[in-house]
């Protein structure tokens, strides 16, 4: 909700910067993810391989006194999961569909070309997952906890309203439902997006 109030109350002053100083802008980031999961304390005996997924975001920039440092909230669709090689029932790859809330800091260098440094904290909501290997087919989002968090570290670079950015995150609970697996399971994933601003 609250990054939701952010959105309307930030678009009417999306605009370029002008001799008033720089403004709130609103962008769009569209991206992959390369995603793993970490096994632990449990009795998977197999390696988890990484997965690729779909990463789409609306974002805002919000100056904090100037040019060098900014608030940007953001708000994803994003996929995580992993891949399971040569389980019981052959190759199980899980994909989880997340609604993200990123808070990030962002530190800004340089001038036409821009460089910027991105860091903070995310909470993620699972939407919904699944389960799909050479003999099995199956909906998992019992399997997991809704709430996931997890930090984010990000190096981008910008030419005027457009920008590229690379970013890990780093999960910080354990989404495992006990009820389930026994096992302590963390979402990490990186990803790479090209983001447009207004």
């Amino acid at each position: 909700m609250g990054l939701a109030f952010l959105l309307v109350v930030g678009i009417p002053a999306v605009q370029a910067q002008d001799d008033m100083g720089p403004k709130t802008q609103l962008g769009i980031r569209g991206g992959v993810t390369i995603s793993n999961q970490n096994f632990e304390d449990g009795h998977l005996d197999e390696d988890p391989e990484s997965k690729f997924g779909m990463d789409l975001a609306l974002l805002l920039k919000i100056p904090l006194g100037g040019e060098f440092l900014e608030l940007q909230p953001e708000l994803h669709w994003m996929q995580k999961g992993t891949v399971i090689k040569d389980a019981m029932n052959g190759d199980i790859t899980a994909t989880l569909n997340y609604l993200e809330l990123p808070v990030l800091l962002r530190l800004n260098f340089g001038g036409g070309l821009k460089l910027f440094g991105l860091a903070g904290v995310s909470a993620g909501y699972l939407l919904g997952g699944d389960l799909d290997g050479d003999s099995v087919t199956e909906d998992i989002k019992d399997v997991y906890e809704d709430l996931d968090f997890s930090g984010h570290v990000g190096v981008g670079i910008g030419l005027g309203p457009i920008e590229v950015d690379v970013r890990y995150n780093a999960g910080l609970s354990d989404i495992s439902n006990a009820d389930f697996n026994p096992s302590k399971i963390t979402n990490n994933s990186w990803g790479a997006g090209v983001s447009l601003f207004f």
